[in-house]
């Protein structure tokens, strides 16, 4: 999975930007109140986020921390697991094929041997609609997609394995995920509409007059999104503002002050409150940690929907390495073990 090195874990920055989200089809409510839909359209049937192609033999311990993030991350792998543990813990679990849903607490990965398979982050509305769970179920946590998928996660898992390329992989996985997207349930429109507005705001969107904008109560909204996104909104427009904060912070040129202030914070000290909240570091130490290194030249088929980062290198016994763990702005890739 992602990596960062044993000594100082370099982390996994929040967002640079969003990823297009999946609105629900446009709908009217029983009560003959129609949902706003902003001009939104329903979302192409695939993909439903940019796919990235990953192999590499990886030293054994190094680690990464990764940050709180609204996004989802579906990894399916072919190699060796990665292994989920609390920030300062020793990474212990050992998973496979994952889900890994929003987050709002920072998580130690440890990786080693040989990583190869395919990842994508999603918008949690089209998680919900893949993985056919509440969504609540994933969050905060690292979940075997075997546990939520079943037998068909390592059917799955095996067919992109065995494909001749990554351009035959990428067509398989967006295939199936469009068969399981169409099959789920799908996201309620007062939902999807919030998300879309905390979305758009960058968290700074208020709840209640997001529930009275779609003719439902706070306790009504709050539950569905919880159930439909993971978190409550007042927790995902949080994330959300913190996400913009390390989106400024990244491309420099701004005083703390000045992030806090153009990403919806109260004050200098509400953001170092949530930064150290989140990360556990100092707002001041943020931004090194989230600078990230030029990224390693693509290889494969210039022609294939998707990123793919090839092997590098394996280092010496002994020798360590930071490995960035980064999501990308729209409308890029995420890009996976950089050297």
């Amino acid at each position: 999975m992602a990596g960062h090195q044993l000594t100082r874990a370099v982390t996994v920055g929040p967002a640079q930007g969003s990823l297009p989200c999946a609105a629900s089809p446009v709908c009217v409510r029983p009560a003959a109140r129609a949902v706003p839909t902003d001009g939104a359209a329903t979302a192409p049937a695939a993909p439903p986020g940019p796919l990235v192609g990953y192999r590499e033999p990886v030293e054994e311990g190094v680690l990464v921390r990764r940050f709180p993030s609204s996004r989802v991350l579906l990894v399916v792998a072919f190699g060796d697991p990665v292994r989920v543990g609390a920030d300062g813990d020793a990474p212990a679990r050992p998973l496979h094929s994952l889900v890994a849903g929003l987050q709002e607490e920072t998580r130690v990965l440890g990786v080693g041997g040989s990583q190869h398979g395919v990842r994508l982050w999603l918008s949690p509305l089209t998680a919900y609609s893949l993985l056919g769970a509440p969504m609540h179920l994933v969050s905060n946590a690292y979940t075997e997609l075997a546990d939520l998928w079943g037998p068909r996660s390592a059917r799955l898992t095996e067919q992109l394995a065995a494909a001749e390329d990554w351009a035959a992989r990428f067509a398989l996985l967006t295939s199936a995920l469009a068969r399981l997207r169409a099959e789920g349930p799908q996201p309620d429109p007062a939902v999807a509409y919030a998300w879309r507005q905390l979305t758009a705001t960058a968290g700074t969107a208020r709840v209640g007059a997001l529930a009275e904008r779609v003719g439902v109560s706070r306790r009504h909204l709050v539950r569905r999104f919880r159930q439909q996104v993971g978190l409550p909104p007042k927790t995902v427009a949080r994330l959300l503002r913190f996400e913009r904060a390390g989106a400024l912070l990244r491309s420099g040129g701004r005083t703390l002050a000045e992030v806090a202030a153009q990403a919806g914070y109260a004050d200098q000290s509400h953001l170092a409150r949530d930064v150290r909240e989140f990360t556990g570091v100092p707002a001041g130490e943020l931004t090194a940690l989230l600078r990230p290194a030029a990224p390693p030249p693509p290889t494969g088929p210039p022609a294939v929907a998707g990123r793919v980062v090839s092997a590098q290198p394996r280092l010496p016994s002994g020798h360590r390495r930071e490995v960035p763990f980064v999501q990308a702005a729209r409308p890029g890739p995420l890009l996976l073990f950089r050297a």
